[in-house]
């Protein structure tokens, strides 16, 4: 249960730091992004604050309800959010020639599989 609980903490851990950074210091964090901060118009400045805080900062949330409940529910969201996340990437690249971004498509790999084993361990577990 204790290699289960860890695992489902992981993927919050990884994302956390840059949940922080969006909301105390949105300019520099999103440098890491490719953004241009200060040359973004208020309303992108906005929605890149409030949008990608929420993204970065309900992973944690989720992953830490998962391990405390050790309910699979909680981390299974996780997964499915980053399936998705992975899908976009990949029609991002393919469809509209963005090129694959490997700092980023990696992380959204481990970060799948890890939810994908947390959901596993977790459901296997209970039954």
């Amino acid at each position: 249960m204790i290699l289960a609980r860890i695992i489902c903490l992981l993927p919050g851990l990884m994302l956390l730091p840059s949940g922080i950074g969006w909301m105390i210091n949105p300019a520099e964090t999103s440098t890491s992004f490719g953004f241009i901060f200060e040359e973004l118009s208020s309303a992108a400045q906005n929605a890149l604050i409030r949008d990608l805080t929420a993204f970065f900062l309900v992973v944690p949330i989720l992953c830490l309800m998962s391990a405390i409940t050790v309910n699979y529910r909680w981390i299974f969201a996780v997964a499915i959010l980053f399936a998705l996340v992975v899908l976009a990437h990949i029609i991002a690249a393919t469809i509209h020639g963005t090129g694959f971004i490997m700092e980023m498509f990696l992380p959204e790999i481990v970060i799948l599989i890890l939810s994908i084993s947390g959901t596993y361990l977790i459901a296997k577990q209970q039954n």
